[in-house]
C-alpha cells in the first residue's frame, strides 16, 4: 500500500495543521462527507459562561513541549498530549483515509488527551472531531441497549431470530419458527451487532418517548458543554414502530461526532456519569473558566451491565478479529478491552462509515476512545484497527512513563 506521512507543521491559509491537530476550529463546516451536508445538525447555544468559548488558536510552545492558546487576556495550557496526538494523526494519514478522527479522553476527569483527524479527499477540512460527519449507526444501539436494560430486560435474556444482517424488513420483527434458527442473548446480540435482536425487542418494549429520552440522556439532541462549538448530533426518532426498530437497531437518521463519540463510551465507562470534556488544563495570567459538574446521566446498574456487555464485543463479537492475531491471541494480552463497533455505508455518493468507542481496562477505566473512519470505494482502513492503534500508543505512553 502506497503511504505517506503527514507534515509535523503545515501552514495552510490561517489554519494551522500541527501533528494531524487543525487550528483553529471556527469557520465554516467542512462539505465532507456529502451525507453530512445533509444533516439538519445546528450549532449549540452559548454557554452562560462565555469565557468557555474565548479560548484562541492552538499552537505548540516549543519551549514547554505543550500545546497552548490565548485565553482572555492569559494563555491557556492544554491537555492535549503532543506525542499521542502526532502518533494518532499519523495512523489516518498513513492510510490516507478520506476523512477521520480519533478522539481520546480520561473519562473520570474529562481530559481530552487527543483530537486527531485527516482528510485525504479535503486536506484543509478542519473540527472533524467535533462534527456530527457520520451516521452512528450500530453505535446507537449503546442507547437501546439501556433503555432496554431500564425496562427490565435482562442481558441473559435469548431472543431468537432471522435475518437482518445488512437490512431489516417487517417480517424480521415477527416470530417464525421455521426461519428463527439463530438465537442469542441480548450481551451476545450486543457483542455481535445483531441487528434483528434489537428491532425485535424494542418494537415489543420501546416507545419513542423512551427511547427519546434515553438518547438525550447520552447526549443526542443536546449541547455538548466545551471550550469549542461542538455540532450537536441529531437523533431523529420516529413514532413509525417499524421505523422505531430499525432507529434502534442502528439504521434511524442518527448521526454522531467523534468527541460525542467518546464521551457515549466515558459515560459507561464512569458507571453512569458523565463528567463534560476539558481541554484546559491550567491559565496563566487570567482566571481559569468555571467547568461544568459531572451528573448522573444513567444507573449505576445499568452502566454496569452494559460495560459488561460491551467487553463481547472484544472478546467474540465484532470486533475480535482487530484486537486478536491468527493465533487468537489478545493484542493487549489479558488486559479487558470494553467497546462496540459501528458500520454503514450510503449510495449517493457512496460513503462507508465505521466506528469504534470503548474504554480499557474494561474493569478499571483509565481511558475512553472514539475512532471514525469514510472510506469511499477504494477501501482504507477501519475504524476498530485505528482504535486498537489508538489505544496502543496510550499504554505504551503510559508504561513509559511508569519507566
Amino acid at each position: 500500500m502506497d503511504r505517506r506521512r503527514l507534515a509535523p507543521l503545515l501552514l495552510l491559509g490561517s489554519a494551522v495543521f500541527f501533528g494531524g491537530l487543525a487550528i483553529p476550529w471556527h469557520g465554516t463546516a467542512s462539505e465532507a462527507p456529502a451525507a453530512a451536508a445533509r444533516s439538519d445538525a445546528k450549532p449549540p447555544a452559548a454557554e452562560p459562561d462565555a469565557a468557555r468559548l474565548a479560548l484562541g488558536d492552538f499552537e505548540l510552545d516549543e519551549d514547554s513541549g505543550r500545546y497552548v492558546a490565548p485565553l482572555g487576556g492569559g494563555r491557556a495550557v492544554l491537555t492535549l498530549a503532543p506525542r499521542l496526538q502526532a502518533r494518532l494523526s499519523r495512523v489516518l494519514a498513513d492510510y490516507r483515509v478520506p476523512w477521520g478522527a480519533t478522539v481520546l479522553l480520561e473519562p473520570r476527569t474529562g481530559r481530552v488527551l487527543a483530537l486527531a483527524e485527516y482528510s485525504q479527499r479535503e486536506p484543509e477540512a478542519s473540527g472533524l472531531s467535533f462534527r456530527a460527519m457520520a451516521p452512528a449507526a450500530s453505535i446507537f444501539k449503546i442507547v437501546t441497549t439501556a433503555a432496554l436494560l431500564q425496562r427490565g430486560v435482562e442481558p441473559e435474556a435469548e431472543v431468537c431470530y432471522h435475518g437482518g444482517k445488512h437490512a431489516l424488513s417487517p417480517r424480521n420483527l415477527a416470530d417464525d419458527p421455521r426461519r428463527d434458527r439463530r438465537c442469542l442473548s441480548l450481551a451476545s446480540a450486543l457483542g455481535h451487532s445483531a441487528n434483528a435482536v434489537f428491532a425485535k425487542l424494542a418494537d415489543r418494549g420501546l416507545s419513542p418517548e423512551l427511547l427519546r429520552s434515553e438518547a438525550e440522556r447520552f447526549l443526542w439532541n443536546v449541547p455538548i458543554p466545551f471550550a469549542r462549538p461542538v455540532e450537536i448530533s441529531q437523533a431523529v426518532i420516529p413514532d413509525d414502530p417499524f421505523a422505531l426498530a430499525e432507529t434502534a437497531a442502528g439504521f434511524g437518521p442518527v448521526r454522531l461526532s467523534a468527541l460525542h463519540g467518546a464521551l457515549v463510551a466515558a459515560i459507561v465507562a464512569n458507571g453512569g456519569l458523565f463528567v463534560p470534556p476539558e481541554i484546559v488544563d491550567s491559565v496563566e495570567g487570567a482566571p481559569r473558566p468555571g467547568s461544568p459538574t459531572a451528573r448522573r446521566v444513567v444507573d449505576e446498574r445499568v452502566a454496569a451491565a452494559l460495560g459488561a456487555m460491551m467487553r463481547t464485543t472484544v472478546t467474540e463479537g465484532t470486533a475480535r478479529r482487530f484486537f486478536h492475531d491468527r493465533q487468537a491471541r489478545a493484542a493487549f494480552g489479558d488486559l479487558p478491552i470494553a467497546g462496540k463497533t459501528g458500520s454503514l455505508s450510503e449510495k449517493d455518493p457512496f460513503r462507508d462509515y465505521s466506528w469504534f468507542v470503548g474504554f480499557a481496562p474494561a474493569d478499571d477505566p483509565q481511558v475512553a476512545v472514539a475512532s471514525v473512519v469514510v472510506n469511499e470505494r477504494l477501501w482504507r482502513v477501519k475504524a476498530p484497527y485505528v482504535a486498537r492503534e489508538a489505544l496502543r500508543a496510550w499504554f505504551e505512553g503510559v508504561r513509559g512513563r511508569a519507566h
